[in-house]
């Protein structure tokens, strides 16, 4: 009998069930992230306010065969202010979905959602004929908004291992081509400006970032505890400050994430380049110096949202490609009432 709760398992469960059930369904069709131990450590599993109130998953038997995670978070809309849910990582077990699963999965967020006075989830769904997401949240017709597409800026370190990797031609060609011409990152000729985020740098940064939601209509409210965390958390993301005039006046945030596509590729996502206090030179300096730092660690692949907020001129000029939006912005509202026309520009982050 299937019996929808919370999650009781560990980083080595949830990594492992994902794992399996995500490359059975998209080997060599979509490129899929492969979450591991410590990402699931990092972004949902460790002690933090909420705890586990968003795990949900579900068990037949005590076997894992579905999950639907989610991580609260405030949310601004314009000048209003409010509690919502982050989510990814919807799972279920090939064998499980003709049987309703994902909307019971689905149904029990809502249930918590309305519990605990947060307004919807919000997530990504591949726009793809092989992947089922966005078709899935839009058959909740009454509750789902899709927010518009966002596409991706990328810049590749390993021309030769990212076409191996690729699973469209027209790619792989293009890899090949752009390697031919394209050079490799180096680090800052200023390094004494550039360095390691330190504790001590939360203030400057909180700031920075919170900022940003100025430029959007709607986005996520870092609070000082959450940001610590993303920025360092047992060497798992990765973090570089600029200083200028003695302050910190600029930031970049990755981690790493192996995708899978024709075979295994490690890449790099750069969640937060925050760099509005700095020269251009400045900027450019620090986004060379990550590169450079990804390289050195066996990336092959940088990626980063292209948002309202993103500085296309900037990434241009330092090797960075657009893609064309795939990545469909999907709001599950726990109150189908609640409005968002609004939200048109959007500052959030890749899950």
């Amino acid at each position: 009998m299937l019996e929808v709760r919370t999650f009781d398992g560990d980083a080595h469960e949830i990594a492992r069930f994902t794992q399996e059930v995500w490359r059975t369904s998209y080997y060599r069709k979509v490129p899929t992230p492969v979450w591991d131990e410590n990402y699931f450590d990092w972004q949902l599993l460790s002690e933090r306010p909420g705890g586990s109130d968003y795990l949900v998953a579900a068990y037949e038997g005590g076997k894992l065969v579905g999950s639907l995670f989610a991580e609260e978070f405030k949310f601004r809309l314009r000048e209003e202010e409010f509690k919502g849910a982050f989510s990814s990582w919807l799972t279920v077990h090939p064998d499980y979905r003709r049987r309703g699963l994902g909307k019971q999965l689905a149904e029990e967020q809502c249930r918590r959602l309305l519990e605990r006075d947060a307004k919807f989830l919000l997530g990504f769904g591949i726009k793809s004929k092989n992947s089922s997401g966005p078709k899935f949240w839009a058959s909740f017709s009454e509750k789902t908004v899709l927010l518009g597409q966002v596409g991706l800026w990328i810049r590749m370190l390993d021309h030769r291992a990212v076409s191996e990797w690729d699973v469209s031609l027209f790619n792989r060609l293009g890899s090949r081509l752009l390697g031919v011409v394209q050079r490799k990152p180096s680090a800052s000729r200023q390094p004494t400006s550039i360095r390691c985020y330190r504790p001590d740098d939360l203030p400057a940064c909180l700031e920075l970032i919170n900022n940003k939601l100025d430029e959007v209509d709607m986005g996520c409210v870092w609070s000082a505890a959450r940001l610590a965390h993303q920025l360092d958390y047992k060497g798992i993301p990765s973090t570089l400050v600029a200083e200028s005039s003695g302050r910190v006046a600029g930031l970049i945030n990755y981690y790493k994430l192996t995708l899978l596509g024709r075979s295994y590729l490690e890449a790099a996502v750069i969640d937060h380049f925050v760099t509005d206090n700095l020269t251009w030179r400045e900027r450019s300096d620090l986004l060379e110096t990550a590169l450079a730092q990804m390289q050195a660690e066996g990336i092959k692949l940088a990626l980063t949202l292209r948002l309202p907020t993103s500085p296309n001129s900037l990434l241009l000029a330092n090797g960075f490609i657009p893609l064309l939006p795939e990545h469909e912005v999907i709001c599950y509202r726990a109150d189908k009432s609640f409005c968002l026309d609004k939200a048109k520009r959007l500052y959030v982050y890749l899950r």
